[in-house]
């Protein structure tokens, strides 16, 4: 009986972590987000004040967290000390019929545990 009522606990516990609603952006629009991708529709451009205001609620969230509100990252790079990188392109990226010579971007850093803790416009 002690078990069963461990199993569930364990599983209450798994179903409140894997059906955490998404993080609380406000008014900016991650549809719109996830839709540009690589910025190719000039969306991503036009939402940087927005993305400027919720920059800083990205930090302390987990990889997953992150990809659920604003979609796969356009690049990602494994840095030293399991370190991991992701980019989103603002502007369009290389490759788009008008992408600028250096697009803007914006870059996250996460620790060896997939927590951002770094946030960048570039």
């Amino acid at each position: 009986m002690k078990r069963i009522s461990l199993l569930i606990t364990f599983f209450i516990i798994i179903l409140t972590v894997g059906c955490s609603s998404p993080t609380d952006l406000g008014d900016f629009d991650t549809k719109r987000w996830k839709e540009d991708i690589n910025g190719c529709k000039g969306d991503r451009a036009e939402m940087i004040d927005e993305l400027v205001k919720v920059k800083s609620k990205f930090l302390g969230l987990y990889q997953k967290a992150i990809i659920k509100s604003l979609g796969q990252p356009e690049d990602q790079e494994l840095y030293k000390r399991s370190q991991t990188y992701y980019v989103y392109y603002i502007d369009p990226a290389p490759g788009c019929e008008s992408s600028p010579e250096e697009p803007r971007i914006l870059e996250m850093r996460f620790t060896s545990l997939g927590i951002a803790n770094e946030v960048n416009i570039k």
